[in-house]
């Protein structure tokens, strides 16, 4: 292994651990050149490396502070369930319904006609604080039977594993938007705060949607990292 990705992961396990405060300056390139025995290039490329994955950011003329690490890392190039997400990341977490009745699609999803659904709101607790509101939207059609139960559990694990379906793939847009009432009274945030918004349709195999989706995360707590390549 190379040796600024060691340098990396050493600093990434104390920043997880709670080794260096949020916001607090960590040791200098030099000091930590000279805590691993290694060139100041070495440190600078595990430094930004570090600042690019959301662990550090870089002052210039001042140092190397700590970022919050209770960023909710949201994948946008896959389709991921939340207890799935929380699973990979470790996350303390806990789902909270509020909400659970018939109801039609949001126009804004822009279909022609009526879409009838089941409309599933819940509140995405990390470290006992809520950082997330999810309005989940489950066509009737495709799964009339669907108990609050299972929308309070997991809708992926229903859908895939209770009715057998195959889902495929979802498009996705994400948004910036100011703080709803909702977002300002559940998240705790403050009037004209942004708030970042994931709305997405997820197909099934046979190109069906079984639902839309819209998530709202606090933009403190958001981050996603995309591989993107130059062709």
């Amino acid at each position: 292994m190379e040796k600024y990705r060691e340098i990396y992961q050493d600093i990434q396990a104390r920043l997880l651990e709670g080794e260096f405060e949020q916001g607090k300056l960590l040791p200098s390139d030099h000091k930590l050149m000279q805590n691993y025995g290694v060139a100041r290039e070495t440190v600078r490329k595990a430094m930004k490396q570090l600042a690019e994955d959301g662990y550090v950011q870089r002052l210039r003329g001042k140092g190397t502070i700590a970022i919050d690490q209770r960023q909710f890392h949201f994948p946008l190039s896959e389709i991921t369930s939340y207890t799935e997400l929380v699973q990979s990341e470790a996350l303390s977490s806990q789902n909270q319904l509020v909400e659970f009745e018939d109801g039609w699609l949001p126009k804004l999803y822009g279909e022609s006609e009526p879409v009838a659904v089941k409309r599933v709101v819940r509140l995405r607790k990390v470290d006992g604080e809520i950082d997330i509101i999810d309005y989940d939207y489950v066509l009737q059609s495709v799964a009339p039977q669907l108990t609050a139960e299972a929308a309070q559990q997991s809708l992926f694990k229903y859908f895939e594993q209770d009715l057998g379906l195959e889902i495929d793939y979802a498009i996705k847009t994400l948004t910036v938007e100011l703080a709803d009432a909702d977002d300002r009274r559940y998240m705790q945030i403050p009037a004209y705060a942004p708030v970042v918004v994931v709305r997405s349709k997820t197909y099934l195999k046979d190109s069906a949607v079984v639902s839309y989706t819209e998530s709202r995360h606090r933009a403190d707590r958001f981050s996603s990292v995309i591989f993107a390549k130059r062709h």
